[in-house]
């Protein structure tokens, strides 16, 4: 038997079908060949490698499948599965895990499991049970996990952070290359729902939620890729983590030559020190308000008519550094703080003015309930100006007036920022380097709003730290992919997501069978360097263990 192949052309297209024929001679001696099985119209690749299934399968007397005797039993996520995994493997996170634990030897595939919980973050973040769930009953290849295994591997991660760490850093400046020059830090706070363990505290929120205990963590990225995290209690204020942070990146990565660049929380002299010490070049923020250099500084004009532009305006001979004072100035930034501004003044007068009314109702005795009392009504104008009280003088009385030098020193720094540094680059190239810290916020974006690290729901520190590292891992999945598609991941993992592996019944077998690959599939798979799989994944008797 074989394959033959019939082209037909009609109203200019041609059109190409399949059948399988045999080949026999008849009694008078001639060669001719008979129809065994018509297999239609031929569309894709695809098609054709189905139709060579068939005519193989008939060849060694199989039974070929009809439309009527199959039944699709479940579908399965496997696209991005396969493909984060194909990542985890290339860029050697997979191989980091595994040494990291070579000697302790568990009863589980840890980093098989780690690399499950990362993948789920990319697919339905949510809590742990939750990926349990997902793990053992939508993904293929099938998993068979146990839940007290999930709980242990983010022991696993939580204990050997430092070695992780370490391999993954190790194997991702081979595999990608990665350039050490500018080295980004930030901080962040995630919170917690309920009672939290010991790590958890009451500390300044960046999610607006002061009423929870929370977390605060430090990440370091470089080249777009998260290379070290670290998780303090949550009462810990941002300039003490520098020195822990400065020394782990030269003793744990040996990282000796880079710029260091960080926002203007961690701006102290001390740290400024701690740096110079470390023999570390730096880029950082400095305050913009109770600090009599800098505002002095921020008071100057920046020249040039550029929306972005900076200048080098101060520098100081500090032992063997040179600290430079670079002043730079965001057209659009200044345009926006300046409307948010008269916005602000605004609305915080027009609070202050129903407050005064119904304080003086309140001395009349014109309101319902009890009156208001001085102290009360003093705490409710700290409550409606928050962090503008420096904008106005409020008395007793609730008689305020706006603070003219306050307002005019906002109005003069609007869209300006200082930024003090060790490095000899221009000062249009420092701005763009510390700029680039937006990086490390969107990262945080990602982690809090895309992979959900909150709130997080786990009682002990290291179920805490395991659950943050998953996380961490999940947002390198994810850059890694950006990096190596150089589009959007959300547009990436659609494409991927589209891909399933379905189980089929027949006649008493299991098939396990992916959908047809797409053109946009196809270029995917091409542009990550990874094989396309095949159609049919696995084949099982229904009594098969």
């Amino acid at each position: 038997m074989f394959l033959k192949k019939n082209r037909v052309k009609k109203n200019g297209k041609v059109y190409e079908y399949a059948k399988v024929v045999r080949s026999f001679r008849r009694e008078d001696g001639q060669v001719t060949q008979e129809v065994v099985k018509n297999l239609g119209r031929m569309r894709t690749e695809e098609d054709w490698e189905w139709a060579e299934s068939v005519l193989e399968a008939m060849k060694k007397e199989e039974e070929v499948p009809e439309i009527r005797d199959l039944e699709v039993k479940e579908q399965f996520e496997y696209g991005g599965v396969l493909v984060t995994g194909e990542l985890w493997g290339k860029f050697g996170v997979k191989e980091a895990l595994m040494d990291s634990v070579e000697g302790r030897k568990p009863e589980f595939e840890f980093g098989r499991i780690a690399f499950l919980l990362a993948v789920n973050r990319l697919y339905d973040p949510s809590s742990d049970l939750s990926a349990y769930c997902w793990i053992n009953e939508r993904i293929y290849p099938r998993e068979d996990v146990e839940k007290q295994w999930i709980y242990r591997s983010l022991d696993l991660l939580a204990e050997e952070k430092e070695i992780i760490e370490e391999n993954i850093f190790e194997n991702l400046v081979n595999s990608l290359d990665l350039s050490l020059d500018l080295v980004f830090y930030d901080l962040t706070s995630t919170y917690f729902e309920g009672e939290g363990p010991d790590l958890a505290n009451f500390g300044y929120s960046r999610d607006h939620r002061s009423d929870r205990e929370q977390i605060v963590l430090g990440v370091v990225m470089c080249g777009g890729v998260p290379i070290a995290h670290e998780v303090w209690k949550g009462n810990t204020v941002d300039k003490s983590t520098l020195k822990e942070t400065v020394e782990q990146l030269r003793e744990r990565f040996e990282i000796e030559n880079m710029v260091f660049v960080a926002d203007r929380g961690v701006m102290t002299m001390p740290n400024l020190e701690e740096l110079e010490d470390a023999g570390y070049e730096y880029i950082l923020s400095t305050k913009r308000r109770k600090d009599n250099l800098a505002e002095k500084l921020l008071k100057r004009e920046v020249p040039g008519d550029e929306r972005l532009k900076a200048e080098e305006v101060h520098r100081e001979e500090i032992d063997d550094a040179t600290r430079r004072y670079i002043l730079c100035m965001d057209e659009k930034t200044r345009e926006e703080r300046l409307e948010t501004l008269k916005e602000i003044r605004k609305k915080k007068e027009e609070e202050l003015k129903d407050l005064k009314n119904r304080y003086e109702k309140s001395k009349e005795r014109r309101g319902r309930g009890r009156p208001m009392t001085k102290k009360g009504a003093m705490k409710q104008a700290e409550k409606i100006l928050g962090k503008n009280k420096r904008l106005f003088n409020v008395d007793e009385t609730i008689q305020w007036k706006l603070n003219r030098e306050t307002w005019k020193y906002e109005k003069t720094i609007a869209g300006k920022f200082l930024l003090v540094t060790t490095n000899n680059l221009k000062p249009r190239k420092a701005m763009e380097a510390y700029k680039n810290l937006k990086d490390v916020e969107k990262a945080f974006d990602e982690l809090k709003n895309f992979l959900k690290i909150r709130p997080i729901y786990h009682r002990t520190d290291k179920r805490v730290k395991g659950h943050v590292f998953i996380c961490i891992l999940a947002l390198l999945l994810k850059r890694l992919i950006e990096k190596k598609t150089e589009e959007p991941f959300n547009k990436t993992f659609r494409k991927l997501e589209k891909l399933k592996a379905s189980e089929i019944e027949f006649r008493g077998k299991k098939i396990i069978q992916r959908n047809q690959i797409s053109k946009t599939q196809k270029q995917l798979f091409k542009t990550l360097g990874i094989m396309e799989p095949p159609k049919v994944l696995n084949v099982e008797t229904k009594n098969q263990p």
